[in-house]
């Protein structure tokens, strides 16, 4: 992050007094940022910026013992659900409805082309 986005980051956490920890529930006055996917140089360098600054691979906690629970660990599996949501979240924000269903259609594409049997059929399930 650069300096100015550390500073909107402070900003945004010093605005947040009075909140409730997205983790445990209780309430909170000067809180702190807890990424699920670390913020650390070699997930940064994997993922993006995009990825690690996006609104929806963190919470704001109210203490380190809720910050570290909100953490997905190094499981590539986990990393790739936060990426999901996150790509689903921009699909919809640019193009509605119509963007999730262009991004399903895009990922079972892909897995026929990799002959992965998803048992989705032109968006229904085969039964």
């Amino acid at each position: 992050m650069n300096k100015v986005e550390i500073e909107q980051r402070e900003q945004a956490l010093q605005r947040a007094g009075g909140c409730i920890c997205q983790k445990c529930g209780k309430p909170f006055r000067a809180g702190q940022y807890a990424h699920k996917i670390a913020n650390k140089e070699m997930w940064r360098k994997k993922y993006g910026s995009f990825i690690i600054d996006h609104t929806l691979n963190g919470e704001y906690v109210c203490s380190l013992s809720c910050n570290q629970s909100v953490d997905v660990g190094s499981s590539y599996g986990n990393h790739l659900e936060v990426i999901a949501d996150i790509l689903i979240y921009e699909y919809q924000k640019m193009w509605g409805a119509d963007g999730i269903v262009a991004l399903s259609d895009k990922l079972l594409e892909k897995y026929k082309q990799y002959g992965i049997n998803t048992g989705v059929e032109n968006g229904t399930e085969k039964n």
